[in-house]
């Protein structure tokens, strides 16, 4: 078994043996090494020697990458779509050599269909724009350029991640913090395709009382590159724990912060968060405690010291 594995399966034993020991009738086992009670806030990445999967198998982070199509779909779809559409017909004024309109003069009709005449008995003309029906060739449907083609066509994603814990048992209580808790740094990539790269995220928590605790719903993040503004995350309607991820536009080239939110905090002791990203959209620089939890983070003590 691997380090993190092994870390993170003992960081949950032992609190689960010392929530047993603290509600059961309050007799408790000697022990020739003490139960660690602070473990720091830790930030570790896949490539580290764990066996943990890096990629949820029931999530696809393929799917929220360029909304263009990449690979052998781009070049499925260009040729598809230029294959199958018609060509389109369209009418267009006639200019003369200085660029004005060409005109000509056309008997006016009644309403009946006969020439009309003046007075005199003369045919009524009036000047009209000449113009021409012209065909044009199918530009292809998906209205990709032959640069965005090609750029997609070059982009392969790449599955990476990176793992948050902590664990705080000291004072036999939970802790309550709300919004922001982690944020991670990352700088977007040059030349990668415009559009939306997904941070998934997957919460591990457990209360003092060693039992696990499920979040009534996790939303993960959005990176929109160089694809418009996006909407923030609302969650002001949600009563249950959430935990979410941040929605941000950026362009390639920005570095960016993401947080990683929770809402309706039901009381934590220690939690395994897992965010997953496109690697080669997306390069991790780091991540720290935030918001409310920043303090509590900082108390963190681990063999009677303070956590630096």
């Amino acid at each position: 078994m691997k380090n993190i594995t092994k870390k993170i399966i003992a960081v949950f034993a032992v609190l689960a043996v010392v929530a047993t020991g603290l509600s059961g009738c309050g007799e408790k086992k000697e022990s020739s090494e003490p139960a660690p009670k602070y473990y720091p806030f830790e930030v570790g990445a896949a490539a580290e020697g764990n066996d943990l999967a890096i990629s949820d198998p029931n999530g696809d982070l393929n799917a929220a990458d360029p909304v263009a199509p990449t690979g052998d779909d781009v070049q499925t779809a260009t040729k598809s779509d230029n294959e199958n559409a018609e060509p389109s017909t369209e009418i267009e004024e006639v200019t003369e050599a200085d660029g004005q309109p060409a005109t000509q003069y056309v008997p006016v009709t009644e309403a009946n269909g006969e020439a009309a005449t003046d007075a005199q008995g003369a045919e009524v003309t009036e000047a009209v724009v000449v113009t021409k029906v012209v065909t044009k060739p199918s530009q292809g449907g998906n209205g990709n350029t032959q640069t965005e083609t090609q750029a997609a066509n070059n982009y392969t994603p790449k599955d990476d991640g990176r793992y948050a814990m902590w664990l705080d048992i000291s004072k036999d209580n939970n802790f309550f913090f709300e919004n922001e808790m982690i944020t991670a740094t990352f700088k977007v990539k040059e030349d990668i395709p415009d559009g939306d790269y997904k941070i998934k995220i997957s919460p591990d928590l457990s209360d003092i009382a060693g039992v696990a605790i499920y979040p009534e719903k996790v939303i993960d993040g959005v990176i929109r590159v160089n694809n418009g503004e996006i909407d923030a995350v609302d969650v002001s309607g949600e009563t249950g724990m959430v935990f979410y991820g941040d929605s941000i536009s950026c362009k390639q080239g920005d570095t960016i912060d993401f947080n990683i939110n929770i809402k309706n905090n039901s009381g934590l002791a220690a939690f395994c968060i897992w965010f997953y990203f496109d690697g080669n959209a997306l390069e991790f620089v780091e991540a720290y405690p935030a918001g409310e939890f920043d303090e509590i983070a900082r108390s963190t003590q681990i063999g009677g010291e303070k956590a630096e």
